[in-house]
């Protein structure tokens, strides 16, 4: 993997967690084959993908590369410790997602 880049943007992104419930079409359509699998194990599969949208919105409100990222080209894991982090053009960029009630929401810095 590239080295981490230097801060060039700041992004936040909200989403509702209800928008997401019963949405496995859209999780094949913005995820990616890795993130899919997380999705179809996580005990609350709507929390977990309005998280990793919001953190893909996130970061493309943060981006500031040449080329317009596609949401599934946009790769949101999570080291041992379960903390995210997002990789994309095999670089490795900061994220925070939270959930609250009814809302998630991501902050990326690049």
């Amino acid at each position: 993997m590239k080295n981490k880049p230097s801060i060039h943007g700041i992004g936040v992104d909200l989403a509702k967690i209800a928008r997401f419930e019963n949405q496995a079409a859209l999780a094949r359509k913005i995820l990616s084959k890795k993130e899919l699998s997380m999705y179809h194990s996580h005990p609350q599969p709507a929390q977990f993908l309005a998280g990793r949208f919001a953190a893909k919105e996130a970061f493309i409100k943060a981006y500031r590369g040449p080329d317009f990222p596609n949401l599934s080209t946009i790769e949101v894991l999570s080291d041992t410790d379960g903390a995210p982090f997002i990789i994309f053009n095999q670089q490795q960029f900061h994220v925070s997602i939270s959930h609250d009630g009814e809302y998630a929401v991501a902050m990326v810095i690049i």
